[in-house]
This record gives C-alpha cells, structure tokens and sequence, in this order.
C-alpha cells in the first residue's frame, strides 16, 4: 500500500490481453483520474513518450535503451501527473506500469535485477490486476485492431511474455491474475471483484 491518501492501481499484460480497454472501464467505474504508460498512449504527452514510441517501432536500440527511456518517462509522468493527484486523495488507473519494463525489457535481453534497479524509486502500486491471456488469443486481437505492428508483437515473443507476467505475478504480493480470455465484462467483473477483496474502498 501507498502512503498517499489516494489509490493507485495499474493494469498489466500482454500485448492483446485488454489492458487499455479494462483500465479504461475500471476508471471511469471508479471515477478515477485514467493515464497510460509512455507519452504517446497518454492524454497528457510527453516528449520522452514520442521518443519511446520511435524506440518501440524499431529494431537500432539495444533492451538497456530503451529500458533507461521507460523508466525516465515514468519518473516524469509519476512527478507530473501521478504523485500529485495521490496526494490530492484521488484515485488513479493506469495503462500498464514499471512491470512492463521488467517483462519486456528483460526479454530483449536486458538484466532483469539491473530493470528492476533502475526503476527502484518508482512508487509501488496499491493493486496491479495482471490479464492473463493465451498468446494466440492475444495476437489475434491485436491483428484484428489494423494496427502497426512494434517489435513486441510476434506470437514467439509474446509467449515468452506471458510466462513471464506469470512468473512476475507469483514473485509480487500487490499483483493479481485475472483470466481476460473472457468476453470483456466477464473479465471486468473479476477486476472489480479482486478490487474489492484488496478492500481498497
């Protein structure tokens, strides 16, 4: 638990496993404060979130680059926006968080204890709802979405990743698995029932 007298919780998963669409639908159910990780995915920008998009959309940086540009994002946009509305007693949800950097950067062959160092002062979530979600689910809904494609998203890659989201959830007691292989307000149901189990309101 935070020490600020608001609430922060964090949506995390694959690439497909919903995480933008759920933590949308718990914002607005929660009349949270909704943001996303990386500039570009968030209402407010962020010249490092331009940059990270760049990063992500391309195979000329190494995993400790565009690891460093995570987590400097994220410092920014805690001090920013976050921190301040925690502070307010208000409650935020956000798109993804510093578990992605672990997850993903670490895959791409950064050290996962060097991840995590970098990232130590990154405030600790008072719940993070991990989707758990096949990876041939997965990629077939981000194809199905026409989108272009980043460097993440290759069903070998994301297999990895969903072991390693599992792996992630097992090893921190703030995070939950829900199955978001479910229609979505199934899913959405199963978010709010660990929300209230967590008994965070």
């Amino acid at each position: 638990m935070n020490s600020y007298s608001g609430t922060f919780i964090v949506v995390e998963g694959g690439d497909g496993a919903g995480t933008t669409t759920q933590s949308k639908k718990l914002a607005e159910e929660l009349d949270a404060h909704w943001t996303a990780e990386h500039g570009a995915r968030r209402p407010d920008g962020g010249c490092v979130g331009d940059k990270i998009e760049e990063m992500i959309s391309s195979r000329d940086y190494s995993a400790e680059a565009v690891a460093l540009a995570f987590a400097t994002d994220r410092m920014l946009h805690l001090e920013e926006d976050v921190l301040p509305r925690l502070e307010n007693g208000e409650v935020v949800v956000s798109d993804r968080y510093m578990y992605s950097s672990i997850v993903y950067q670490s895959l791409m062959g950064a050290d996962r204890d060097w991840v995590e160092n970098i990232n130590r002062y990154a405030l600790t979530p008072d719940l993070a709802i991990v989707l758990d979600v096949d990876a041939d689910i997965a990629m077939s809904r981000v194809e199905s979405r026409g989108e272009d494609d980043n460097i993440f998203e290759q069903l070998s890659f994301q297999e990895k990743v969903v072991l390693k989201y599992r792996e992630l959830a097992r090893q921190n007691s703030e995070c939950v698995r829900v199955d978001s292989s479910k229609p979505i307000e199934d899913v959405f149901e199963q978010i709010m029932s660990e929300i209230r189990s967590a008994s965070l309101f």
